[in-house]
Order: C-alpha cells, then structure tokens, then sequence
C-alpha cells in the first residue's frame, strides 16, 4: 500500500533563508514570543493525541496477552515465540483534512503582536503566510502527518546538526501518519482546529529553525535548541 504522496520535507526547511533575509529587528523580536507561545499551543494541543493512541497501543497489547500472544521479550519461558506483529498501516488521506477558510494563523499571530508598527505587522503576516506557501510547495497540503514529520526533521537538524534525508523524513511522515490515523482524539477535532494545528506546527518549525540560524547569538540559538528537545521529547519521547 502506498503512503506517501509526492514530499519533500526536508526542502522546505529551506525557507529559513527567506526569513532571515527579510525579517526586521521588531519583528525578529515578536519571533521569540510567538515561538513560546506557538509552541505552548501546539503541545497542549497534541498531547491529546498521543495520549488517546498510548491507550489505544495499550488496550492492544492487553487484548493479544489475554488472547495469548505476547509482545516481544516479555511473554513467559515456557510459551511459544509470539508472531511478529505489524503496527496497523493507514493511508496518507487518513492525515488529511478539508481547510475551514483561508489561512487562520498567520493573521492571528500578526494582529496580535505588541509593539510593532503596522509595516512591521503586514510584514510578519506575509513571512508567516510564506511559511506556509513555501512547505506546501514541497509536501503534501494539508495533511497533518507532513507538517508533524516538518517540525520534528527542523527538531533533528537542530539538535544533532544533520539534515534529517528525504528518506528519513519519509519515515517520519510514516510514523505520524499511523498515530494520527490510529488516535480516537483525532476525530474529534473539528476542521477550524486541525488546519489551525497544521499551520502552527510548519510556521513554529520555521521559528525554530530561524532561531538556530543566528550564528551571532548563542542565547537564541539556545532558545532553538530547547524547542527542538521539547519536541523530540513530545513526538518521538526521545529526550535528545
């Protein structure tokens, strides 16, 4: 079965670079709060998700020990070597999501910046729009696994220096495809809520990546580093 359609995650990190060369000294500090607060967001959002498919994982295992089969490495001595089980695939669809109106975030992180002139601000709305347009030129639109797969291969390049391979990100687009499909949470969301979701995961990503790109300033560098291990430790509960 195929899953993935057409992406190219890890290209789209590449819009950093439009950023950096664009963005202002005051709108370059209204990155730093929205970071925080972009982040807060996203990770009280998420949590429900991969909470509701720890049960679901959970409430499987319990079910194959009592129908005898047990996961690997802890069934007893004296049984038979369980069945290698495949974790449950979904396809790319199940991920998507039908846009409740134009762009929502990008105009709420604008209007509700303080302390910016309103060239400043129009300027913020259209970096945060071009955010969105640049990932949507490489990866699916849409689709809540790319852009969880999009700010988690920002995550890796942080932390280990390495640009995560189109392979892996594959992978990685792989992996949140089956929670995301796999999670009761996720059907609760209504269509306002899932595209909100989707454009703050890929605008935080680029956030962040605009963060660790400021060579001459170890403080956001560090800022970006701290965001990338939060993530990582959210998404995949690696505490990189």
């Amino acid at each position: 079965m195929q899953i993935i359609s057409s992406t190219n995650t890890t290209a789209s990190i590449l819009f950093t670079i439009l950023i950096i060369a664009a963005c202002s000294g005051r709108a370059f500090g209204q990155f730093e709060s929205t970071s925080r607060m972009l982040s807060t967001t996203i990770m009280s959002t998420t949590d429900s998700l991969f909470r509701a498919q720890t049960a679901v994982i959970q409430q499987r295992k319990s079910m194959a020990i009592a129908a005898g089969v047990y996961p690997a490495g802890t069934a007893p001595s004296t049984a038979a070597p369980p069945p290698q089980q495949i974790p449950k695939q979904f396809p790319i669809t199940a991920t998507d999501f039908r846009p409740a109106s134009g762009p929502i975030v990008p105009d709420q992180l604008a209007d509700s910046a303080t302390g910016v002139d309103p060239q400043t601000r129009e300027q913020m709305r259209k970096l945060y729009q071009q955010a969105l347009t640049s990932f949507e030129a490489g990866a699916r639109k849409n689709n809540l696994a790319n852009a969880f797969a999009f700010i988690t291969a920002v995550a890796l390049k942080v932390r280990t220096g390495q640009e995560p391979t189109n392979a892996q990100a594959d992978q990685l687009i792989i992996y949140f495809n089956n929670i995301i499909g796999g999670s009761p949470a996720f059907r609760t969301y209504d269509a306002r809520q899932l595209q909100t979701l989707y454009e703050s995961l890929i605008i935080t990503g680029n956030i962040i990546a605009l963060l660790d790109a400021q060579a001459n300033n170890p403080q956001l560098q560090a800022q970006a580093k701290e965001m990338s291990r939060v993530v990582l430790k959210q998404f995949l509960g690696v505490d990189a």
